[in-house]
């Protein structure tokens, strides 16, 4: 995949909830960032649940209470040399503007940008 240029954008969309457009962003955005190398971002407009979101603060706060996991996230990123990438909350009807605007001002070059949405 050729990304030099400008980056893909990808949208999971639907409007019934429950049908895995949170699990699925985070599947491939996981495995495009941390095993094939890829910078990706993450902007959640899945109001109003916004279940990616939850998920960073609630996983971030599991790493920030036990040692061990601390432990292995520093592993894990210093092995890899990249951080975990970033998941960004919108509405829908203006994440596509935040999204660009990410993009043009991010230092880290974005290959890759991943969007939640209830529908397009």
């Amino acid at each position: 995949m050729d990304t030099k240029k400008k980056p893909l954008f990808i949208a999971f969309s639907s409007q019934k909830g429950g049908v895995g457009k949170s699990t699925f962003t985070t599947l491939v955005a996981s495995t495009m960032h941390y095993r094939l190398g890829y910078n990706v971002a993450v902007f959640d407009a899945d109001f109003p649940q916004h279940s990616l979101m939850k998920m960073k603060a609630r996983d971030l706060a599991m790493v920030m209470e036990n040692e061990a996991l601390k432990k292995r996230a520093y592993k894990q990123f210093t092995t890899i040399n990249k951080k975990a990438y970033p998941i960004m909350q919108y509405k829908a009807d203006s994440v596509l503007d935040a999204a660009h605007e990410y993009v043009t001002a991010s230092a880290v070059p974005v290959d890759v940008v991943f969007l939640t949405c209830p529908e397009l």
